[in-house]
């Protein structure tokens, strides 16, 4: 009998020791991940009324060199200064062009986000079509500046879609200083 709980013993640790010893190993290592934009693409560049916008002074665009990334975590495709004026309203119709590149006959939902600490009733919109100056000083249909989100469904068509922002800046002398982001986010659905 004691044989046999000799051989036992024997037996159970000589099955346990591989276990014990893989156990015992640990292997670290890092590994660098790398890549490039995919689709959708989202882009935002001045629009076709922006040269004029920009000669007078209502609007800046200053494009990222290089991708630098904030706190949270976002690479900064470039810097909007709206300037609005003290004693006059402000209409900028198609001053910037958000460009979408999405695969054809993909469903989902692009959202487009404003945050900002403009003063005032500052609008904004974001349209499939060129507007108007009129239209946007007729204030119908617009959005506040400081906080506010766009969806757009589809299935879309493929391609790139280019989205027209306009802006509306009421009359104040508070613009100095001011800041705002645009974000964008594609959720298939």
């Amino acid at each position: 009998m004691n044989r046999k709980v000799t051989l036992l013993l024997i037996a159970a640790v000589t099955a346990i020791l591989p276990a014990v010893a893989v156990a015992d190993v640990m292997i670290t290592g890092n590994v660098l991940v790398s890549g490039t934009q995919n689709t959708p693409v989202f882009v935002i560049q001045p629009g076709p009324n922006y040269a004029t916008a920009n000669m007078i002074g209502a609007i800046g665009w200053t494009p990222s060199n290089g991708a630098t990334v904030g706190t949270d975590g976002v690479a900064s495709m470039g810097t909007v200064d709206l300037e609005g004026i003290a004693n006059e309203t402000t209409a900028l119709a198609n001053v910037l062009d958000l460009n979408v590149t999405i695969n054809s006959g993909v469903n989902g939902t692009l959202y487009v986000n404003f945050t900002g600490d403009f003063p005032g009733v500052g609008l904004v919109w974001i349209s499939t079509s060129q507007m108007s100056v009129q239209s946007v000083m007729s204030q119908v249909g617009g959005q506040p500046l400081n906080g506010t989100s766009f969806s757009f469904s589809g299935p879309f068509h493929g391609g790139t879609t280019t989205y027209y922002i306009s802006f509306y800046l009421p009359a104040s002398d508070a613009y100095v200083g001011t800041a705002g982001t645009i974000t964008g986010t594609f959720i298939a659905s």
